[in-house]
């Protein structure tokens, strides 16, 4: 061939009785006629005419039969494109280009990142993801680098809203966005940022102090080799002064009292809380309070925060009902026949709760005698018995202290089997719903999680 420009996806030649074809630059062979594939054998330069073979048939090399191959007028050739792609908006990082080189035939590829930057050795320029509006130049960041107009390809996934069934997913899909993300960070939002630091303990001694390389830590634990946790007994911990002194005698043993290997570690986590300031699309954050401490941006995470204000628990519809139905009880907010003759005293001694015992709960005490009854919560069922003659205090097992105290001096006379009292309490903890959006595809993930901490300060 002489040294013209070829169109690409324009050449087809015969040799040594195989037909090629070429397709982006590529050579293939043995296209099938159902999937239209083929075998790729080697490539060709578009502007000097040339096809390389990777490999040769066997036999004798006749001389190849063209069978088609059209040119490019002179001066064909263009070093900027701008297009709009098919629909909008485009998912973030997912517009991939291709493009022939006219110089010396190469494939030039190129991805735009999850800003809609391009920025490679070959192209520059950037997609509006919002509108599909695509601008390129085609340079080698000095002098232009110039393409066959006809091979410039792209491909992108262009992404839809589809309309959700209320009742499938449980929530008014009018309270989504659009595209199902939602912005995680916003100026004036509360963010956490926080940093675990590992310290060597090697084998720990009784009475041993070791002092840590920071203080005022959010948290310290102790683990063995295999990650276990130190029982929280052999040690304690100062995270003001971000010292950890272990028991005397001293036992490695885990919660379970299990022996536990060693070499130990130190493990401190060290949290700031801040506002953001400034929040940039490309992920830069900005916070008005600078981090009290040096942390390596590897290791460190920034977490948002969804606050509550002030929450106390609290007890609330207090009432008497003469007759429990065990069979169709009252869980409501209202007695339902006639009230006890005998009633509780919560002038002097009301029913007391504390934020780390309470729950959101619907609480009823039911008598079996004269003076014994059962504690009963709607979902958990009869939790523990009780008697007016001693406090009633049952435990909250997630926490280690009573879900509530009812005192006994608060019970008056005349109780009886079937009374009943019914009351609500209110735990400190606020409810959050974690509305989470999974696009469809091929899972890429085997295990996905994620973490949710509770904070919150006692005054």
């Amino acid at each position: 061939m002489d040294n013209t420009v070829l169109l690409p996806g324009s050449v087809i030649f015969e040799w040594n009785g195989e037909t090629y074809f070429d397709r982006d630059g590529s050579l293939y062979k043995n296209l099938s006629t159902e999937t239209n594939a083929g075998v790729q054998v080697g490539r060709v330069d578009y502007s000097g005419g040339i096809a390389t073979l990777a490999s040769y048939p066997e036999g004798t090399v006749n001389t190849a039969t063209i069978q088609a191959a059209a040119t490019i007028g002179v001066g064909f050739k263009i070093d900027a494109v701008a297009f709009r792609t098919p629909g909008a908006p485009i998912r973030h990082g997912s517009l991939q280009l291709t493009a022939v080189r006219v110089d010396n035939g190469d494939i030039i590829t190129a991805t735009a990142d999850f800003n809609g930057e391009f920025n490679t050795a070959e192209v520059v320029g950037k997609i509006d993801v919002t509108t599909g509006w695509c601008e390129l130049q085609f340079t080698d960041g000095s002098d232009p680098i110039y393409v066959i107009p006809q091979s410039v390809r792209y491909n992108c996934v262009v992404e839809t809203s589809l309309p959700l069934d209320a009742e499938l997913i449980g929530l008014d899909p009018v309270r989504l966005p659009p595209d199902g993300r939602v912005p995680i960070y916003r100026a004036g939002d509360i963010v956490v940022i926080s940093h675990t630091a590992s310290t060597d303990a090697g084998t720990p001694t009784a009475g041993q102090v070791i002092n840590l390389v920071r203080d005022h830590q959010a948290e310290i634990v102790v683990e063995d080799s295999s990650g276990a946790l130190l029982a929280s007994d052999q040690y304690t911990v100062d995270r003001e002064t971000g010292t950890v002194t272990f028991a005397d005698p001293l036992s490695l043993i885990d919660a379970g009292s299990n022996p536990l290997t060693a070499p130990f570690t130190i493990k401190d986590r060290v949290e700031h809380m801040s506002v953001l300031s400034d929040v940039q699309i490309n992920g830069d954050l900005s916070i008005i309070s600078p981090v009290p401490w040096d942390l390596p941006a590897s290791e460190t995470t920034v977490s948002s925060a969804v606050v509550y204000g002030d929450l106390q628990a609290r007890v609330k519809n207090f009432f008497s009902q003469k007759v429990w139905d065990n069979g169709d009880p009252n869980w409501t907010d209202h007695r339902v026949g006639d009230q006890t003759t005998a009633q509780y005293n919560t002038i002097n001694y009301p029913v007391e709760v504390t934020n780390k015992g309470a729950i959101y709960g619907k609480w009823a005490i039911i008598f079996t005698s004269g003076s014994a009854f059962q504690i009963v919560e709607e979902k958990l069922g009869i939790i523990a018995t009780g008697n007016t003659i001693a406090d009633a205090a049952p435990l909250n097992p997630e926490t280690g202290v009573p879900f509530f105290t009812i005192r006994a001096d608060g019970w008056g006379s005349g109780w009886a089997a079937g009374n009943a009292i019914r009351f609500n309490t209110d735990g400190c903890l606020a409810p959050i719903w974690i509305c989470r959006t999974v696009l469809a595809g091929q899972g890429t993930e085997t295990n996905d999680d994620f973490t949710l901490q509770i904070r919150g300060d006692a005054d």
